[in-house]
């Protein structure tokens, strides 16, 4: 584990294959498993066990690459999953995110100072399919930014969904009216209770009341609105405190689930790779007090 700081913000990032940056599901450069807002504020959160699945262990801010491509392996053999490694397949069934594969994972370069951090995932070829993945994360006063680069380095066409799985919290406390998600370019979502506990508010969503079961809501892109930039922002009005995220991607889907006390927003986008093409994005996150 190791930290990159501001004047106004400590981030934690757990090297790879360290705890708990060891799962078969999530990048493994540029874990981020806790943010600190003026030695106050806490955002991050675990994973949840009371999904309908078993937890796949994810913590923080951990990226994913949807890509499965596990029925052109027989069992025995290996198939890519992007920022892990190549899995071995142990039975005739789709890639399932909370298992734990045998993995022999990619070689990651990680280059460290005060305030930013470089991972570099070198590409390995596996059934025609390779990337190669540059990842920089730094601290600007109260701004955590995450911009990456992917390359197809394979010999075949891509056609990948990525996102940003954002296990956040604010203090770990418990949801309840005092939250408040901000989305100002979706569909107006009303004000009567969505599913479960998630209320809509307006260009939004609240919560009606604390509940621990996870619910959730997905937008497809006709309902989130057309813009280069997709803003969101978590409010807790009784901490004092907030966090708004930039996400700088060609916005194709969005899924907000919640639990217990976590929020967890993914904003999901294509990247179409002919082999040798690159792409280039970026996320922002903005911490500070109401």
């Amino acid at each position: 584990m190791f930290e990159i700081k501001s004047n106004r913000l400590r981030v934690e990032i757990a090297h790879p294959n360290e705890v708990p940056n060891k799962t078969t599901r999530f990048d493994r450069a540029g874990f981020i498993t806790e943010i600190v807002l003026d030695g106050v504020h806490r955002f991050c959160a675990s994973e949840p066990n009371n999904l309908s699945h078993p937890s796949s262990g994810g913590r923080g801010l951990c990226s994913e690459y949807l890509f499965d491509v596990s029925a052109e392996a027989k069992i025995g053999e290996p198939f890519p999953k992007f920022g892990v490694g190549l899995l071995k397949k142990f039975e005739n069934a789709p890639y399932k995110f909370w298992e734990r594969y045998e993995a022999e994972q990619y070689r990651i370069c990680v280059e460290e100072s005060k305030g930013s951090a470089r991972f570099i995932t070198e590409p390995r070829l596996c059934n025609g399919y390779a990337i190669s993945q540059k990842k920089d994360i730094l601290v600007k006063n109260n701004m955590l930014i995450m911009q990456i680069t992917v390359k197809n380095e394979g010999e075949k066409p891509l056609n990948i969904r990525e996102y940003c799985h954002n296990f956040l919290t604010i203090n770990s406390m418990a949801l309840g009216p005092d939250y408040k998600i901000r989305m100002d370019s979706i569909k107006d979502m009303g004000k009567e209770v969505l599913n479960g506990h998630i209320k809509g508010d307006g260009h939004g969503f609240t919560f009606a009341q604390y509940s621990p079961a996870s619910k959730k809501i997905t937008l497809e892109e006709m309902q989130i609105g057309s813009t280069k930039i997709f803003e969101w922002s978590m409010i807790n009005e009784a901490s004092g405190a907030r966090v708004d995220v930039k996400d700088a991607i060609a916005i194709c889907g969005m899924t907000m689930w919640c639990a217990d006390h976590i929020v967890s927003v993914e904003t999901f986008h294509k990247l179409e790779l002919a082999p040798g093409q690159s792409n280039t994005w970026q996320r922002t996150w903005i911490f500070d007090n109401t």
